[in-house]
């Protein structure tokens, strides 16, 4: 099995930011960077993003 596209990583005490496995950078979609994120929120939303598979925006790809 593929490793997933997405996964979360903390960005401070409290929050977590959804990220790259391919490139480790913050995942932007439509300009929106996803971080400050409660961790529920932000890993059910990578796991919504790897299931549909997500096209994040060109900045994450570098």
């Amino acid at each position: 099995m593929a490793e997933p596209r997405f996964d979360i990583r903390k960005d401070s005490d409290s929050t977590w930011e959804i990220f790259d496995t391919t490139t480790g950078r913050t995942v932007f979609i439509g300009g929106k960077p996803y971080i400050d994120l409660p961790l529920d929120s932000a890993d059910t939303l990578a796991d919504f993003m790897n299931s549909v598979g997500v096209v994040p925006d060109k900045d994450t790809l570098h």
